[in-house]
């Protein structure tokens, strides 16, 4: 497979923002679909409500599953190795489910068939996880069953728990993967950046709701905060499928060769012949690389610093009050700019706010100015990348795309896991993590600066083929 420097140009877009010339009415498309400006707050509605059950349901699980299997008597190797088949489970959907579900051509949409299949049996397995063990003791009590585990042999509830945790993630992947890609099949590209403040102000909120209101629960009701969550989540994903619909989308390319390997090879071919691609791979892997650390970070404020789980938990809390205030106007502000040129930024406040934690967080109140410094620079960063994936990767297979750069940091960062640990062991000093996130965020920032001139460069092509945009009188969707 030869590497070539950029890939073919993409048809030129219209602007997505555009005025009836009749009336003045201004009017937000993205393909067939066309909002007026209630149309787009009730767009707004339903997918925030549905991103907040959404990182609710991604809270539950690696909150609480954990505690759970270890009531039961897990050892953390137990624990680990969980989530290690679970990854082997699910590292594959997504590029598979990405990938169909580009091609895809239904009424319903590309999108919505998916999670519609997809929603039900996760919430299904979501709710029976804290009922496993009893699961596994009513089995225990058929002789058949017992007989292929004598006792002693196994620990039976561990291993219902992870069973039903593992069936849960192969579902959630979907759901997570697609969802975004849902978003950005509906949510016209000039109010992208708005839309992402809101989903990340939706998740300041989802977060103190779980802290404050339900995590304390789950020790003596844990049945019910996972069935109680399950089902709401269910219902937020069902009525905002049903709510906000799918445009029309052009016929996909055909296949070259109709042969079993052909799908795969025309997946490698796209995504990984061109230069083009990898800078955008690279900037994404030096990004996801300064994260490995954040455990040992942790560490430093328990162990080195020695401040209890509260203090450490409202001192990470309180800063993200501040997003609820700021989140929109930010989002506003990167919708007049080219977030890609802006994504370069956040890291690069991401790398400074690091480096002062690096020699200043010693105690609680350094560790709370600290983190109002992160979470800002990861909220500039957040808002940014929502944005960007759309602008650099072909809008036809965002979500083939998408997934070929999940898989190349996945694969990385899988490997390189345990090189972290063993890093601290050797230099004995958690204050390092904040050293090693501030490197790769440079790393990232330079790439992403190239990103930017090889997208520009591709811009300027397109825009002289570009015959310029004319407006046509679809129905405009007031409600989604």
């Amino acid at each position: 497979m030869s590497l070539s420097s950029s890939p073919p140009l993409s048809a030129p877009q219209a602007p997505d923002v555009i005025t009836d010339p009749a009336t003045g009415r201004r009017f937000w498309t993205i393909g067939t679909l066309r909002y007026t400006k209630a149309g787009l707050i009730t767009l707004f509605f339903w997918l925030m409500w549905n991103d907040f059950f959404l990182m609710l349901l991604e809270a539950v699980k690696p909150a609480l599953t954990g505690l759970l299997m270890r009531s039961h008597g897990a050892t953390n190797t137990q624990i680990a190795l969980t989530g290690t088949v679970a990854t082997v489970f699910t590292i594959w959907i997504n590029p598979v489910v990405s990938t169909w579900s580009d091609r895809t051509r239904t009424s319903w949409g590309r999108r919505r068939p998916f999670l519609l299949i997809a929603a039900p049996p996760a919430a299904l397995f979501l709710g029976l996880i804290p009922w496993a063990p009893e699961a596994w003791n009513w089995l225990m009590g058929h002789a058949w069953f017992a007989e292929l585990f004598p006792p002693g042999s196994i620990n039976g509830a561990v291993v219902a728990i992870a069973a039903c945790g593992i069936v849960f993630g192969i579902f959630n992947a979907v759901l997570m993967g697609v969802f975004q890609y849902f978003y950005w099949d509906v949510v016209p590209k000039s109010v992208l950046g708005r839309f992402n403040a809101t989903v990340k102000i939706v998740t300041t909120i989802q977060t103190f709701v779980w802290n404050y209101w339900i995590f304390g629960h789950a020790q003596n009701h844990m049945k019910w905060v996972y069935g109680l969550l399950a089902g709401l989540c269910l219902a937020a994903y069902m009525v905002s499928l049903f709510v906000v619909k799918e445009g029309d989308y052009p016929p996909p390319e055909p296949r070259p060769k109709k042969t079993f390997f052909a799908p795969f090879k025309s997946y490698v071919t796209d995504c990984f012949s061109h230069g083009y691609y990898w800078w955008i791979f690279g900037a994404f892997i030096a990004y996801q690389l300064g994260n490995l650390p954040n455990l040992y970070r942790l560490f430093h404020w328990s162990e080195t610093i020695a401040l209890d789980l509260d203090t450490i938990g409202k001192m990470q809390a309180w800063p993200t009050l501040g997003i609820v205030l700021l989140g929109y106007p930010l989002g506003a502000l990167l919708d007049r700019f080219q977030p890609v040129r802006l994504v370069a930024v956040g890291l690069l406040m991401w790398a400074a706010s690091n480096v002062v934690s690096f020699f200043f967080l010693r105690d609680a109140t350094s560790l709370l100015v600290c983190m109002g410094l992160i979470t800002l620079s990861q909220f500039v960063y957040g808002i940014c990348v929502g944005v960007v994936m759309v602008e650099v990767f072909p809008r036809e297979k965002i979500g083939q795309f998408s997934s070929a750069n999940n898989i190349v940091h996945s694969i990385i960062t899988f490997v390189l896991t345990p090189f972290v640990g063993m890093f601290f062991d050797w230099v004995n000093n958690y204050t390092y993590a904040y050293l090693w996130s501030a490197t790769c965020q440079l790393v990232a920032a330079a790439l992403f600066v190239k990103v930017y001139f090889n997208w520009r460069r591709r811009k300027l092509a397109e825009a002289a083929t570009s015959s310029g945009p004319s407006f046509t009188p679809i129905p405009a969707i007031t409600s989604s």
